[in-house]
């Protein structure tokens, strides 16, 4: 039997195995050029992630290069070992440095907010750089510092149950931007290096007669702004409404501290030295006692270097020197035996400190303050003093000797006490004519120049290198009519004195007129002085 031969049937069987195949060939070909994008992709994502990884890194480590360069000149400090912080300025490009600089330490614990009963209250406008020369003698010479060498957090920084100097607050009169950032940057410093709360309140000035255009010369205008930011700032304080203001920019949670007892008051352009706030809570509890003094000053307007010797002396003065003082809720609101010699119901609307000098205000109360001075003024521009005054001003001289004033005893200061002493010092003064024999007597001994008028007083002040001014009747820094001058700096003084002390009798209320009603002209008759002088008085209106 012939078997048939098929040739073809191999070739088809051949053509439909390579038909069925390439479907299968092209399906492997595609999934290997998916799957190589993938990985293409991959890499070029990873190679974009560690270029930015070794950017940022490399950023990170140049800025705490700087940092740390920055704080390794920390041992320089003398009573820190903080730096003084770099000022966050608005579109300055190191704001990321400034940010991780402030927050690179870690916060100290936050005090005790109860007993934060005296506030400092500082005024500022829009001097920026004048506020930081302000808060950093202010932060480094706080209290709260002590703590750091001691390594007590609490002892060491609360002196009779209180924590002087706390809370922190500023009163921005305007919305400056660069002020309002030196105001953050010194929040952060204080709430998380000393634990100490600071309050930022904004006060804007309204439209109305301060701003008219005749309604006062323009060179009074400063001074009538300033009154009226005082006293709403001083109302801020005392009812407690400052504590109550921008409370989510704290660095942390702060409970709302107690109302003030009494309020330390600064400005932008003052400088304080190491023991001004030791001055201050030694005589805290003087000032609440005495219904006879009206404040606590830092300042000695004749302070001049060469007419101060004594570092631990106080004095009681009727002059109100201002520049770095102090008050009690009293004197705001009035005492309790007096509630119309408040100042709060009263505020005038312009030349404040000249207004509290009024006798009718002053009322015979008197200051305490010291024979050298604890602040320093140190602004001449665009403050409302005029250059002139600021010239006087800043050749004063701060005091750098540290007192532990706590530790004082400041007896002799009580009224009577003192006004004895004094008494007796000046009657045993040699009794000189002429301000050249004074001042060749002066080296050796105690001497006195009586004066009977303001041109005569104006005459030797100006020989003797004084303020030559007077308010209400009282010269600068006058006790009962009496000026002293430490003539070279020497252990003796030189005392102006009005008529009435060559009697030698003192008179009955020496020392003591607080409460008593005396006028500017009822004062001078008693005083002997007659009212000569040819200088402009400022007219004011009194609200």
């Amino acid at each position: 039997m012939n078997h048939v031969e098929l040739p073809n049937m191999p070739r088809a069987t051949s053509s439909l195995s390579a038909k069925s195949s390439r479907p299968m060939g092209l399906a492997k070909l595609s999934l290997s050029r998916h799957s190589s994008r993938a990985q293409v992709a991959t890499l070029l994502v990873f190679r974009v992630v560690a270029v930015m990884i070794i950017i940022v890194s490399t950023l990170w480590f140049y800025l705490l290069c700087r940092i740390m360069r920055d704080f390794g000149g920390l041992n320089e400090q003398l009573t820190t070992d903080i730096a003084r912080p770099p000022i966050f300025k608005p579109h300055d490009v190191s704001h990321l440095e400034w940010l991780i600089k402030m927050r690179l330490e870690t916060s100290v614990p936050l005090l005790d907010v109860s007993k934060m009963d005296s506030p400092v209250l500082i005024f500022t406008c829009e001097r920026a750089e004048y506020l930081e020369r302000a808060l950093w003698r202010l932060f480094k010479h706080h209290p709260a510092h002590q703590a750091k060498y001691t390594g007590n957090l609490r002892d060491k920084r609360e002196n009779n149950g209180r924590i002087i100097g706390s809370p922190v607050i500023i009163s921005q009169d305007g919305d400056n931007a660069v002020v309002r950032a030196v105001i953050e940057t010194y929040r952060d410093l204080f709430e998380k290096k000393l634990g100490v709360p600071l309050y930022r309140i904004a006060h804007h000035q309204q439209a109305g007669p301060i701003d008219a255009p005749n309604s006062w010369e323009d060179w009074q205008l400063p001074y009538k702004k300033l009154a009226v930011h005082y006293g709403w700032g001083l109302e801020q304080v005392f009812s407690g409404s400052a504590y109550k203001s921008n409370v989510r920019h704290h660095t942390r949670k702060i409970p709302e501290p107690p109302l003030p007892r009494r309020v330390i008051i600064l400005e932008e352009d003052i400088e304080i030295s190491r023991d001004f706030f030791p001055l201050m809570n030694a005589t805290a509890d003087i000032l609440d006692k005495d219904d006879t003094l009206l404040a606590v000053s830092a300042y000695n307007d004749n302070g001049n270097e060469n007419q101060v010797l004594d570092h631990k002396r106080l004095v009681r003065s009727d002059f109100f020197p201002g520049l770095g003082w102090m008050m009690n809720r009293e004197t705001w609101e009035g005492p309790a035996k007096h509630q119309d010699a408040g100042l709060k119901d009263k505020w005038p609307d312009g030349f404040w400190d000249d207004w509290i000098r009024e006798s009718n205000i002053r009322r015979g109360r008197q200051v305490l303050r010291p024979e050298i001075s604890r602040s320093f003024h140190f602004g001449n521009v665009k403050g409302a003093s005029p250059s002139d005054a600021a010239l006087k001003l800043s050749k004063i001289q701060l005091d750098e000797i540290n007192v532990h004033w706590e530790e004082e005893d400041l007896s002799y200061l009580d009224a009577l006490t003192f006004a004895q002493r004094y008494w007796d010092r000046v009657t045993h003064a040699a009794i000189v004519k002429t301000d050249v024999d004074a001042k060749k007597l002066v080296a050796h001994k105690d001497v006195r120049v009586q004066y009977s008028d303001w041109k005569q007083f104006k005459s030797f002040a100006a020989s003797f290198g004084i303020m030559q001014d007077e308010k209400a009747g009282v010269p600068r820094t006058a006790y009962e009519g009496i000026v002293e001058i430490r003539y070279g700096g020497g252990n003796f003084f030189i005392y102006l004195t009005p008529p009435y002390v060559n009697d030698l009798v003192k008179p009955v209320d020496f020392g003591t007129k607080a409460w008593e009603d005396f006028s500017k002209e009822t004062l001078l008759q008693k005083l002997g002085i007659a009212d000569k002088t040819d200088d402009f008085i400022f007219q004011q209106k009194i609200v």
